[in-house]
């Protein structure tokens, strides 16, 4: 598939109130490429126009503004029906008359390609899939794993040059969810298919995910690899989105950012010059150890500490979540530790972190 290129689409839905010239909801001016054979998530909450962008390449809605190009053929007023693009929605969407070897074929059968054919291409999708002997079945008689997996499949089975997923897993239970993430990224890898996927799971999107865009309020907020997302995102909102702890609002004067009761020098090369700000200190990057026996740490200029008090002590999945009371505010810190160096509720410790891993944001008035 040649790369699919979004240039400045906007979609506008009026406002119901006629007496209120805003318009209920907006896409705005959307730029986005995916490349050929690239797995791309759209990831923002609910009402942020990511559906709306995935029906806007499908076809399905005709944008305001902008075009959309599939290599240098511009497909923004070709029906959809005439994209050669697939589509998984939320729900598996079946014909409830049809065998799931029917469901599966029936796209093979719009493009003329024989029965005897078209059942053998079903049949073995139907297997990648993990559904070799269900082709018998009707849609009635199958989980709703099972239906969602026909589903893909029937996506697929046509070599579409561009596949499209809206929230797929939403109504699957957590398990089957992650059985379903498994499989798609196994097709993916498979069968080298050009993906584009709506999410507002963020663990979902960083697993399956080449790229993402974050999106929110009908506009792109960054887009970029899972990684660079979390460890350098363009701005406050981005941070959030990607579960940003240890937020910090303060002042900043000399280098010396101020709150919550303690002060500490940062890094040089951050941009302070506004004065007011928010700090993230991610609780991966931070380290704790009890007063008096700290662990050794190369000795640098980058290194900071900060004295507290322990309030919590969690376990999960393998890391310890300790929170301390640092001044009158609270840190997070995650850390694989063993039972005999692991700090206890009311212990006095300090927490040691490399201000290079640290975010500064200014905040804009």
């Amino acid at each position: 598939m040649p790369d699919l290129h979004v240039m400045n689409i906007e979609k506008i839905y009026p406002g119901k109130n006629k007496k209120v010239a805003a318009p209920a909801f907006s896409l705005q001016s959307v730029n986005l490429s995916v490349q050929e054979g690239e797995f791309f998530a759209l990831l923002g909450p609910s009402g942020c126009g990511k559906t709306t962008l995935l029906k806007l390449v499908a076809g399905l809605l005709t944008p305001d503004q902008g075009e959309i190009r599939l290599g240098l053929e511009s497909i923004t007023s070709l029906p959809a029906e005439q994209r050669g693009f697939g589509m998984v929605f939320q729900q598996p969407l079946l014909f409830p008359h049809m065998t799931v070897d029917e469901n599966v074929a029936f796209g093979l059968k719009m493009q003329g390609v024989g029965k005897k054919e078209r059942l053998a291409q079903a049949r073995n999708m139907l297997e990648a899939v993990g559904l070799k002997d269900f082709g018998s079945r009707n849609p009635s008689e199958l989980s709703g794993g099972q239906q969602q997996r026909v589903s893909l499949a029937r996506a697929i089975v046509t070599r579409p040059k561009l596949l499209l997923m809206d929230e797929p897993f939403s109504a699957l239970d957590p398990g089957l969810r992650d059985e379903m993430r498994e499989l798609v990224k196994r097709i993916h890898r498979e069968y080298a298919i050009t993906i584009l996927f709506v999410t507002h799971d963020r663990g979902e999107a960083f697993h399956l995910a080449d790229r993402i865009a974050v999106m929110k309020g009908g506009k792109v907020l960054q887009v970029a690899s899972p990684r660079d997302l979390y460890e350098n995102p363009n701005s406050l909102e981005v941070a959030y989105f990607m579960g940003a702890k240890n937020v910090l609002e303060g002042d900043c004067h000399d280098g010396i950012f101020s709150a919550n009761g303690f002060s500490l020098r940062l890094d040089e090369r951050m941009d302070t010059s506004c004065g007011h700000g928010c700090l993230i200190l991610r609780p991966e990057y931070l380290s704790v150890a009890l007063r008096g026996g700290e662990r050794k740490q190369e000795e640098a200029s980058h290194w900071r500490s900060l004295d507290g008090r322990v309030t919590e002590v969690l376990f999960h999945q393998g890391l310890y979540c300790f929170r301390i009371q640092v001044g009158y505010g609270v840190l997070e810190v995650l850390e694989k530790t063993t039972e005999q160096e692991q700090p206890k509720i009311g212990d006095t410790v300090t927490v040691r972190f490399n201000i290079r891993k640290m975010l500064f944001f200014p905040r804009v008035h």
